[in-house]
């Protein structure tokens, strides 16, 4: 069979975890031909989607999507829809917050939904929110590429916690700042390095540090060479945020460090809270030592080893694709 992927963008971290960085591997798996196009490379017309067997389309959003949806149904093409967040609620200090908070954004995404042969998503939450607008969504989860990256000889750990995002996460490091900043000021030997985003607003300690973002080749590259010990996770208790996947767990485990994670992610091998003053508690153990980082980062990679590898999680995606044929 033929499979078009339909994505905003080839290169953003979603697509690499829910479409174009996933696709080779399901192709060998699967036998398929995968193709991936993002919107603006192609007219989506009869002439086009009549090459392929099914459509998938990663984050929909536009009316052009919406529209597309219901074309390829037209020409009895089963079409398959992932969505990797919540996109009913963004918060507003996120740069997307006014593309997908707009009415009539929101419309074309319920019908996408609606329209959709199957829906994936990466986690139970999100399943459980867009459940009222199709039944049939199957959770996939992220998943640690493992035939991009190979876990090594690991280098001995350095007392570094590392922080990864963008600066959507600003409310978020905002809600633990008082504790981030205790940790930063209390454990003056670890370095504390934000990569991707600087929080400014945190107090001022000559042990903080600051990474640009990088191609995602380059960062998984980078987190090997910095070998932190905790990488932390800070998130508000919010809808979006308890849909979100566990990425950086992912991340995280395969540098070595042990991550510091809410409490809903629900993965061995991690530090877990479940409010700021317990995400303190969880931080504080950790570098203090009174964790042995070294025994949870093994189960921690032993379950990603074993559940989340992307070369067993696209067994679920070729279950997927064999339902709609």
């Amino acid at each position: 069979m033929n499979i078009l992927f339909l994505v905003p963008d080839r290169n953003d971290p979603t697509c690499f975890y829910r479409a174009s960085g996933i696709a080779h591997d399901l192709q060998i798996k699967s036998g398929h031909e995968i193709v991936t196009l993002q919107w603006n490379d192609v007219a989506v017309t009869w002439q086009v989607l009549s090459n392929f067997d099914i459509i998938m389309m990663q984050r929909p959003f536009s009316k052009i999507a919406a529209d597309c949806c219901l074309y390829a149904k037209d020409m009895n093409k089963p079409v398959w829809v992932d969505y990797d967040d919540n996109l009913f609620c963004l918060n507003p200090e996120n740069k997307a917050f006014q593309t997908y908070n707009d009415p009539l954004t929101q419309e074309n995404v319920k019908n996408c939904l609606k329209n959709a042969d199957i829906v994936s998503v990466p986690t139970e939450y999100l399943r459980q929110a867009y459940t009222p607008y199709n039944k049939n969504i199957a959770v996939i989860p992220n998943a640690f590429n493992d035939g991009l990256f190979k876990r090594g000889e690991m280098k001995p750990r350095e007392k570094k916690a590392l922080w990864r995002g963008p600066e959507s996460h600003i409310y978020d490091l905002m809600t633990f700042g008082r504790e981030v900043n205790r940790a930063t000021e209390e454990f003056e030997g670890w370095e504390f390095i934000f990569m991707g985003f600087y929080p400014w607003f945190l107090s001022e300690t000559k042990n903080k540090g600051f990474l640009p973002g990088l191609d995602i080749i380059l960062y998984f590259k980078k987190l090997m060479d910095l070998a932190p010990s905790v990488l932390h996770v800070p998130l508000h208790d919010n809808t979006f945020n308890r849909c979100r996947s566990d990425v950086a767990y992912l991340e995280g485990s395969y540098a070595g460090a042990v991550c510091v994670i809410p409490e809903w992610w629900n993965v061995p091998g991690s530090l877990t809270y479940t409010d700021p003053a317990s995400y303190y508690e969880s931080m504080r153990s950790a570098l203090a030592g009174e964790v042995n980082l070294e025994v949870e980062n093994r189960k921690a990679w032993e379950y990603i080893h074993d559940c989340r590898r992307l070369s067993v999680v696209n067994v679920e995606r070729m279950q997927l694709i064999n339902s709609l044929v």
